[in-house]
């Protein structure tokens, strides 16, 4: 068998040899280029597990969020609520306040309408007193059996003392009945002045609840017997 020459040889071992570095070269291309898209994937699937943790933190976020407005409304709502509500109380409060001053002023002039009254009355009765005891005095003054002259005074007495009364009440209709009652000096009998003296002393003691005359001259008389003590 016939041995192929040493350049065949040599040229054959050029083109194995070429074969093998392109295919090795090939290989490592392709063997780089699996790795760069295995790393790409990597990155790829990373990045989406990182979007994706985002996406649900977000998600989660807005739910505490809306969560947290809901709170807020709600306690704002309660606040508002709090307000009319103490709104509503310092309104009744500045009513009742009112209310309380308009009262105590209503007292306070009452009282002091109520001490004017009593001043008044006291002075009425005082001078209804004095009347009673003037015309208590002139009906057992007037006697029947004096001399005429004492009878003609104390009846022109009687006279002047009935129209001075009558024009100090002048809506009294006994006092204006008795006023118009003639009473002469010189004709009047005692009997008659002595009533109608009477007559005048009984109204004011009915008018003015006073005390009747031997009642008051008894408290009188156990007045001063006691300051004489």
């Amino acid at each position: 068998m016939t041995r192929p020459a040493p350049l065949v040889l040599a040229v054959l071992a050029a083109v194995l040899s070429a074969c093998v570095n392109e295919r090795e070269v090939a290989l490592v291309a392709e063997i780089a280029k699996l790795k760069e898209e295995r790393v790409e994937k990597t990155v790829v699937e990373k990045g989406r597990e990182e979007t994706a943790a985002a996406e649900a933190a977000l998600a989660a976020t807005k739910v505490e969020v809306e969560e947290i407005n809901e709170e807020v409304a709600r306690r704002d709502a309660e606040r508002d609520e709090i307000k009319k509500a103490f709104e509503a109380a310092s309104a009744r409060n500045g009513a009742l306040v009112g209310a309380i001053e308009a009262v105590a002023s209503r007292a306070q002039e009452t009282a002091a309408r109520g001490q004017q009254l009593d001043g008044e009355v006291a002075r009425a009765r005082a001078g209804a007193d004095f009347v009673r005891s003037q015309a208590d005095l002139l009906a057992r003054e007037i006697r029947p059996d004096d001399p005429r002259w004492a009878t003609e005074r104390r009846l022109a007495s009687l006279a002047d003392f009935v129209q001075r009364v009558a024009k100090e009440h002048p809506g009294d209709p006994l006092l204006s009945e008795l006023a118009a009652t003639s009473i002469e000096p010189k004709s009047a009998t005692p009997e008659t002045a002595s009533a109608l003296a009477a007559r005048l002393r009984d109204r004011f003691v009915y008018v003015y609840a006073l005390e009747p005359p031997d009642v008051a001259a008894a408290e009188a008389a156990s007045g001063e017997n006691e300051a004489a003590q």
